[in-house]
């Protein structure tokens, strides 16, 4: 009996801008395909805040699928800049 599990199963999105600029994460394939979207929530000074990204380039570097994501500020939290006050914060 042999192992048949798939060796392609993963990939490695790339986030090129917004809060996670620079970050990667190692992601499995769905169905063998990329998530066209992703949410993550991250603590952004302090603060837990949710991003969305979009799925933009794709490319294979050593035999690894890799997703560059994009930063969608529409579908992401704000995140307050230092200084900034809360609308709600007594």
């Amino acid at each position: 009996m042999t192992d048949s599990a798939p060796s392609d199963v993963r990939y490695l999105a790339v986030f090129a801008d917004g809060p996670l600029e620079g970050t990667t994460e190692t992601r499995v394939l769905v169905d063998g395909q990329h998530d066209e979207t992703i949410s993550t929530m991250s603590a952004v000074e302090g603060k837990e805040s949710l991003f969305q990204y979009r799925a933009g380039a794709v490319s294979e570097v050593a035999g690894e699928q890799r997703v560059t994501y994009t930063f969608v500020p529409d579908g992401s939290d704000d995140v307050l800049g230092e200084g900034d006050d809360e609308s709600l914060e007594l």
